[in-house]
């Protein structure tokens, strides 16, 4: 059973981009005469990089407390005792594909109320389908997950 699901060739992907950007803007912030525009220039450089450094953690893991989302822009943990379910939501797409599938996970939050975390690193479209999607291959890898942790809590 896996712990960890990630696309390595869009990560990579996103870690090439990131460097070309990084060096780029790097180059321009520090060929420019106005401070205000090097300053502007470098902390978008500097972003482009922290995204470089980023990109190769961007993924879905499943650990003893949780379940970590590591997005782009932020990374979200969701405790075992919140998670609900974990599922394959299916959107609209053109009729040549079956349409954009991402896994889902159904969490307990505020007040009772469910929230719904997609885990859009993992969905894909149907484009080309396999005995099982790696959505599907995640759902039920995490699905096993929790299983496995409200076994763990109920002894």
């Amino acid at each position: 059973m896996r712990t960890a699901w990630r696309s390595w060739f869009w990560n990579i992907v996103l870690m090439v981009v990131m460097t070309v950007m990084a060096a780029v803007l790097t180059g321009v912030a520090l060929s420019q005469k106005n401070a205000v525009s090097a300053v502007g220039f470098g902390i978008a450089a500097l972003l482009c990089w922290t995204g470089f450094f980023r990109a190769p953690t961007l993924g879905v893991y499943a650990k003893p407390r949780g379940v970590v989302v590591r997005e782009f822009t932020r990374t979200t943990t969701i405790a075992w005792d919140e998670i609900l379910g974990v599922e394959l939501a299916q959107g609209g797409g053109p009729p040549v594909v079956t349409g954009p599938t991402a896994p889902v996970i159904r969490r307990r939050g505020k007040g009772g109320r469910a929230i719904t975390v997609e885990l859009n690193a993992l969905g894909g479209y149907g484009l080309f389908r396999h005995d099982a999607s790696p959505g599907q291959r995640a759902v039920a890898d995490l699905n096993e997950h929790l299983k496995h942790w409200r076994i763990s809590q109920s002894r």
